[in-house]
């Protein structure tokens, strides 16, 4: 499955059962004002019958990724609610090392590892884009997702280039280490 289809579904997880509550306020909502919707009956019925086919799409979802996470350790659902779901305490991850290379290649093993168990229980591309994309909130948030992932690449980016830069300059990193004699030094035991 698409990682940007996955991290959306992650992302959605801890808002569908509230989503799917707001569908159900909205098709009573239709259903009292069809009285005086002037509207044809048929097209007020394929409106109610729609938000009852979203609905069954995001139980479908739910319960499916309910069983994708059972296949987790407690340790990788930690790592998924602290990025994506956030729904323990903050207090809860006071000793979370979230600020570690380890963390951060964990998180995306985990989330190719999520997308690849997802679309084996069976919510692939294919899935996702005839049911989840027909809906605004889908299509919002995926297109949030692709901004972030590209605001993270270019930030990644720039965090190479400036210590490329530094390394160029003789500046410091935050252990005080000079760049440039590092790469004098290689330079004269290579040439010795």
């Amino acid at each position: 499955m698409n990682i940007y289809y996955a991290k959306s579904v992650l992302y959605a997880y801890p808002n569908i059962e509230g989503i799917m509550e707001q569908i159900d306020e909205l098709v009573e909502k239709k259903a009292l004002a069809s009285m005086t919707d002037f509207t044809p009956a048929l097209w007020q019925y394929e409106r109610i019958i729609s938000y009852t086919e979203q609905k069954d799409m995001l139980i479908r979802l739910k319960l499916t990724v309910d069983g994708v996470l059972t296949k987790f350790s407690e340790d990788e659902t930690d790592c998924f609610d602290y990025k994506y779901f956030k729904l323990k305490p903050k207090e809860y991850y006071e000793n979370f090392d979230s600020t570690s290379r380890a963390y951060f290649r964990k998180q995306i093993k985990l989330a190719k590892l999520f997308a690849k168990r997802l679309e084996n229980a069976g919510i692939d591309d294919v899935w996702f884009e005839n049911n989840c994309l027909q809906t605004d909130f889908f299509k919002e948030l995926l297109k949030r997702v692709i901004e972030h992932e590209k605001l993270s690449k270019k930030n990644k980016s720039f965090k190479e280039k400036r210590a490329t830069e530094k390394k160029m300059t003789g500046e410091t990193d935050s252990d005080g280490k000079i760049y440039a004699a590092e790469n004098e030094k290689k330079v004269k035991l290579k040439s010795a």
